[in-house]
């Protein structure tokens, strides 16, 4: 009997093996880069309200996307407003823990987003 190309199941095991780790590892590391960027399009779309807007309202729209998109670390929520030369720049800090299997990695995300008054 001739061997045909397929015929083997190492091929495929190992195939489905590796996609496995790759969701595994993967899937944590992409859910905080996800909340990351919803995080820095929330500051996109509060500094639309930045002229109509006191600092602390924007500050107070923050928060409410803060928690809005869940899971993040309670500085998240602090969150710095500089008007400076008709220019508007809202600002933050904080340090995600990507959750991998092993051991978890902190990860430090510094956003900062302006806009013209």
């Amino acid at each position: 009997m001739v061997m045909r190309r397929g015929s083997g199941s190492g091929g495929c095991l190992m195939g489905i093996a590796l996609i496995a780790g790759a969701v595994v590892f993967g899937w944590p590391a992409a859910k905080v880069y996800l909340r990351a960027y919803e995080y820095e399009d929330a500051m996109r779309q509060t500094l639309l309200h930045a002229k109509a807007d006191t600092d602390e309202g924007l500050q107070t729209r923050m928060r409410a996307s803060a928690d809005s998109i869940g899971d993040l670390p309670d500085a998240a929520y602090d969150i710095s407003v500089d008007r400076r030369d008709g220019m508007i720049r809202l600002m933050a800090t904080y340090t995600d823990t990507i959750k991998f299997p092993i051991s978890p990695r902190p990860v430090t995300h510094r956003f900062s987003v302006e806009r013209t008054e």
